[in-house]
């Protein structure tokens, strides 16, 4: 029965190594024109190179996003101690905080009785 290759990267080099070392251990009774233990070598090469290129790709991916998230923390809370320090310095109403990007105090509306509906003063029957 033949044997079915896993097509995961790391077993496939432990699968590419075995074969080159029974290649290297038989070379006397055994030489294949094509493919050839060169080509057996070149492809370990080749695919451990792109397996450690990929591992160190997804370290910096890794360390990228941790990097953004921490930056992202660093911000909101500067923006948050500023848009504080600015409310204390101006208050919520003055409206040269728009220029901040912060929005002023909205004017309050009007008293509403208990069932929702406003006052205007007139009894309701």
């Amino acid at each position: 029965m033949a044997k079915t290759f896993i097509p995961k990267p790391a077993m496939l080099i432990a699968s590419l190594h075995m074969m080159s070392a029974a290649l290297a251990k038989y070379a006397d009774s055994f030489t294949p024109l094509n493919p050839t233990k060169a080509d057996v070598d070149a492809c370990v090469a080749e695919l451990t190179a792109a397996l450690q290129t990929q591992v160190l790709t997804a370290g910096a991916a890794e360390r990228a996003t941790r990097d953004l998230y921490a930056s992202r923390d660093r911000s909101l809370d500067l923006l948050r101690r500023m848009r504080d320090a600015i409310y204390a310095f101006y208050s919520k109403s003055d409206p040269r905080i728009v220029e901040f990007g912060l929005d002023t105090l909205k004017a309050r509306k009007s008293a509403k009785n208990g069932n929702g509906s406003e006052e205007t003063g007139e009894s309701q029957t």
